[in-house]
């Protein structure tokens, strides 16, 4: 007749045994590789978000509006933080149930209970763009370009006109040129800044993600490690106090 004690007995070290095996220190390998998932998977979001930024940027650069363009500092320095919330978000939603999930498997998923909470994000903030030069410095700068003939080129018409008509044609056409190179002096201005202000996010981003995920790899192993090691010391007793009931059954098999 069956044992069903002995049976039984057998089982549960065999069960305890194949546990036993998950807790010999492959966590770190795993943690470690999920982590270096994210980060491929998240350095490609980081790069799609940079190139939207580099496009929204240009697009106010050339507005013809100069209130928008005034805005585009500020505006992209909230975009550039609403950059890193949803960096850290992602971070969250994609290496977490990775970690929680090597846990799970090992049996102390409530080791990782206090692993969201991080180190806090780097600080955001982007340098302004460098004063525009004076209006003597931008017409100065544009003499090269024909700037002094073409706004005085109208004196040609005071002949023909008369003194006051012809003289009120050339400070028309005065202020609509220098206007127009005021406007490009900004524009240009505001490309070059926009360039390195976006290639400062974007290397903050790539600095952050890559913070965030060391950070969280190192937290979760330690909170593991001490996990497991406590896991295995249950198992190892659990084992030693089934062995006398497996010798006691055989014995009394064999009776």
């Amino acid at each position: 007749m069956p044992d069903r004690y002995a049976d039984a007995v057998r089982r549960r070290r065999a069960e305890l045994r194949a546990h036993h095996l998950m807790l010999t220190g492959g966590h770190r390998a795993e943690i470690r590789a999920a982590c270096a998932q994210v980060r491929v998977a998240l350095a490609a979001d980081v790069a799609r978000t940079v190139a939207e930024l580099a496009r929204q940027a240009r697009g106010y650069v050339d507005c013809p509006d100069r209130a928008v363009r005034h805005r585009l500092p500020a505006l992209l320095a909230a975009a550039a933080d609403e950059a890193r919330a949803d960096l850290r978000a992602r971070i969250a939603a994609l290496v977490l149930p990775a970690l929680r999930r090597i846990a799970a498997q090992r049996g102390v998923l409530g080791a990782l209970v206090s692993l969201p909470g991080g180190a806090p994000g780097r600080p955001g903030g982007l340098p302004g763009p460098e004063p525009l030069p004076g209006l003597g410095r931008v017409l100065a700068a544009s003499g090269s370009g024909g700037f002094w003939r073409l706004a005085v080129l109208p004196a040609a018409t005071i002949p023909v006109l008369g003194l006051p008509v012809g003289l009120g044609l050339v400070l028309l056409v005065f202020v609509l040129v220098a206007r127009q190179r005021w406007v490009a002096a900004e524009r240009a201005r505001l490309h070059r800044w926009s360039a390195d202000a976006v290639a400062e996010v974007h290397g903050g981003l790539d600095t952050e993600l890559g913070l965030a995920l060391l950070d969280l790899e190192q937290r979760a192993g330690v909170l593991l490690d001490a996990a497991v090691a406590a896991r295995r010391t249950e198992i190892e007793a659990e084992l030693q106090a089934l062995a006398p009931a497996r010798r006691t059954a055989a014995a009394d098999a064999l009776d």
